[in-house]
């Protein structure tokens, strides 16, 4: 037991690790990704009920989903903020953000499709249902813990 939790341990610090590199530019105050994602990290195997060597190679393959859909989704995010921040707004302007919206949120489920196949690989149904269940728990669990 003591080995699992060394492993899964290891796989979560280098998982964070290698997020933090490539979120530090971002990071929003009251925001911390790297807590955030370790904790999502040991949610997720303690839920999924994950042996060591699945946790090995699911949690970074996780990671790097999260990572892309984050990467997706940054340029949109970034227009809803300026357009935002505008006084005057154009109906094109609406437009823009609502196409924006709408290809980020296909690509996502692009991504999902993508990464449900490369999941099928190295876990069972019953645990690519449990993911799927303990994911959206785990944020619904956050934001709601944010208000």
């Amino acid at each position: 037991m003591g080995k699992i939790k060394r492993i899964v341990c290891f796989v979560v610090m280098i998982s964070v690790s290698l997020l933090s590199i490539a979120q530090n530019r971002n990071s929003r105050e009251g925001l911390n990704r790297e807590e955030l994602i370790a904790k999502r990290n040991t949610f997720l195997t303690e839920k999924m009920a994950l042996t060591a060597e699945e946790t090995a190679v699911f949690i970074p393959l996780d990671n790097e989903l999260l990572r892309k859909k984050f990467e997706v989704g940054r340029e949109c995010h970034q227009y809803g903020r300026e357009l935002n921040s505008k006084n005057e707004k154009t109906d094109d302007e609406y437009q823009k953000l609502l196409k924006c919206r709408q290809e980020v949120k296909e690509k996502r489920e692009q991504l999902d499709r993508e990464y449900l196949e490369k999941f099928k690989k190295i876990l069972s149904a019953e645990k690519i249902l449990k993911y799927q269940n303990a994911d959206k728990e785990f944020f619904d669990n956050y934001i709601r813990n944010q208000n």
